[in-house]
């Protein structure tokens, strides 16, 4: 600005802060928007994962979104090293999964509406990893909003074939917390109920067998707006078995030490939690 008079150069440099300005607002507005983002990175190369934390300990400061690091069952976005892809991949339940190394060709790379995979060399740097975490979190604004809108129409689905199909319903169940049953609904044969859908997802004949509730009433207790509020459904195979699922699967005394258990917390819950 030495060629410039200082009317001019005052002008310039006023236009300059308000364009820093207004990017620094549209940042802040964008990670308003995308929110927090779970992380998770597995990196069998100690050299590896210590540089990638190194880095990323700095790169989630300057993206667009808050990171935080989690367990790998929790992760939105999982970082593997690339030289197994298609056995991570196949094991991955991430949206988002970055292949450390490797050789791109062998790794299942792309996006689509159900998740994204992306490459990122293993000499990347710290400008590479900043614009990795953002297109990630790009991505997951819009999965997101996907899941949600998609959400309550899968419960519905879940809840009409259960009507039509009883006990063949190809569905799971579980509620993500606890909730109080208004009136008459709180009964100790839904507390039973309640119990076994708290553990993990279950299908309704294993309802049916372990808290002797007939398929009606099963349909009857899952409509009521308090537990589909908290109520979530995957198909038969979709996961791992749950602890509900495998405690069901054992012989019958293993049942049995089920039932007394369920029969325990049932009448804690009736007393309010009083021994």
């Amino acid at each position: 600005m030495s060629g410039l008079d200082p009317d001019s150069a005052s002008e310039l440099a006023v236009v300059e802060g308000f364009i820093v300005f207004f990017s620094t607002v549209r940042v802040l507005c964008m990670a308003r928007t995308i929110g927090e983002v779970s992380l998770a990175a597995e990196l069998w190369t100690p050299a590896v994962q210590q540089r990638f934390e190194a880095l990323f300990a700095v790169a989630a400061r300057k993206s667009l979104s808050a990171w935080r690091q989690v367990p790998r069952q929790a992760a939105e976005v999982l970082v593997i090293e690339g030289l197994e892809s298609l056995l991570a991949r196949a094991e991955a339940k991430a949206p988002c999964v970055v292949y450390l190394g490797g050789e791109p060709a062998m790794q299942p790379l792309g996006r689509s509406s159900q998740g994204w995979a992306v490459h990122l060399d293993v000499d990347f740097t710290l400008s590479d990893l900043i614009d990795m975490l953002d297109r990630a979190a790009v991505f997951l604004m819009d999965w997101r909003a996907r899941h949600r809108a998609a959400a309550p129409l899968s419960l519905q689905r879940a809840l009409q074939e259960l009507q039509q199909q009883g006990a063949d319903c190809p569905h799971r169940f579980q509620i993500k917390s606890w909730v109080a049953l208004p009136g008459s609904a709180n009964s100790a044969l839904h507390m039973r109920v309640l119990a076994l859908l708290a553990r993990g997802p279950i299908d309704a004949r294993s309802l049916a067998e372990h808290a002797g509730i007939e398929m009606p009433q099963l349909s009857t207790l899952l409509s009521l707006p308090q537990i589909q509020a908290v109520l979530h459904c995957s198909l038969r195979g979709s996961e791992e078995p749950s602890a509900a699922q495998k405690s069901i699967a054992q012989k019958q005394p293993a049942a049995s030490v089920t039932r007394q258990w369920l029969s325990k917390l049932t009448g804690w819950i009736t007393r309010g939690g009083r021994t």
